[in-house]
């Protein structure tokens, strides 16, 4: 690390977690590339936690007043302050490989063109044991905005190097986006400059085990706020980008009813969202229908009659439960 300005600035938005906090530090402090600075910007976790940070001396530490009830909130808080041409997104949960950081430098250097550089990871559980079944590297497709409406590529910002200036032209995550902002990140991105991927698996990405209903719903219906948005611009600038766009919010759309009915959501809510589906792309909606009925949703008929008694609530439009990692679905 350097007093003068660094390269890239390395943000940790962290909660509670003091224990996985410290293991992302000590990462950090093995990279092979040091011209960086660390800024953790705390969620409000309270004192007790905050103190049992390890930071190095150099490091800087924003504490929010108040609990945001989502990563980008703190992620914004971090690349304003932040001084490096580069920025980097470290997740608590994760962990990076020494050799990080110097690859993704390397090839920001060298390719001026490209705004966002990503490695590959191997999945780990909260003890860092590598999980039996492993995704393989993603391979960018020559459009790579087109691939990005189809599904996130990039599972988690810890993954990414970003150029500070294209970072800012897109005016950083969308904080009201609980828990895909990311990938809405990433599609603005796209939108605006080139991605690089590196095969390599230069981080640990941490998944703990399970994932509870409601939180499925949460990721759902902030993957389907992300598409949404995306919707209203393509319609005008990229109209031959329509059908991935809305064969991915169909599957979306099915799979938050889905979730709806797991969380026993009222049915009027599971229809509306199916109906949206139906309308986003009838083929789709069809295959994922026959889904629900084969894994045993046998009562889902009662989703299309008419003469449903049950109150409607706020419907797909909502979303609740508690703070949860952002990432596309």
């Amino acid at each position: 690390m350097t007093d003068t300005m660094p390269t890239v600035s390395i943000i940790i938005p962290a909660y509670r977690r003091a224990d996985f906090v410290n293991q992302a530090i000590d990462g950090i402090l093995r990279q092979s590339f040091t011209d960086y600075e660390i800024i953790l910007v705390d969620d409000c976790s309270g004192q007790e936690v905050v103190s049992r940070y390890r930071l190095p001396p150099a490091a800087r530490l924003i504490v929010r007043a108040e609990n945001s009830g989502r990563a980008s909130i703190p992620r914004n808080d971090g690349w304003r302050a932040a001084r490096g041409r580069y920025l980097a997104f470290h997740d608590m949960d994760d962990l990076w490989l020494p050799e990080k950081l110097a690859s993704q430098v390397a090839v920001l250097d060298a390719y001026p063109n490209i705004g966002l550089t990503f490695c590959h990871y191997t999945k780990v559980n909260e003890a860092l044991t590598p999980l039996a079944r492993q995704k393989p590297p993603v391979c960018l497709a020559a459009d790579v905005l087109k691939q990005l409406l189809s599904g996130n590529v990039i599972r988690t910002p810890s993954q990414a190097l970003i150029r500070r200036l294209a970072l800012a032209a897109v005016g950083g995550f969308d904080d009201t986006i609980i828990c895909a902002a990311d990938w809405d990140l990433w599609i603005r991105l796209a939108r605006l400059t080139a991605f690089h991927a590196d095969a390599r698996p230069l981080m640990l990405y941490r998944r703990s085990a399970g994932q509870q209903s409601r939180q499925q719903l949460r990721m759902r219906r902030g993957g389907i706020m992300a598409l949404e948005k995306a919707l209203e611009w393509v319609t005008a600038e990229q109209p031959a980008l329509l059908p991935a766009l809305h064969r991915r919010r169909a599957r979306l759309y099915c799979r938050y009813a889905w979730s709806q009915m797991s969380v026993h959501e009222a049915p009027a809510a599971v229809r509306e969202s199916l109906a949206v589906a139906f309308a986003s792309d009838p083929l789709t909606w069809r295959i994922y229908l026959g889904f629900l009925r084969y894994a045993g949703y046998a009562t889902i008929g009662r989703l299309f009659r008419r003469n449903a008694t049950e109150a409607v609530p706020g419907g797909p439009a909502s979303h609740g439960g508690s703070r949860g990692p952002d990432g596309g679905t």
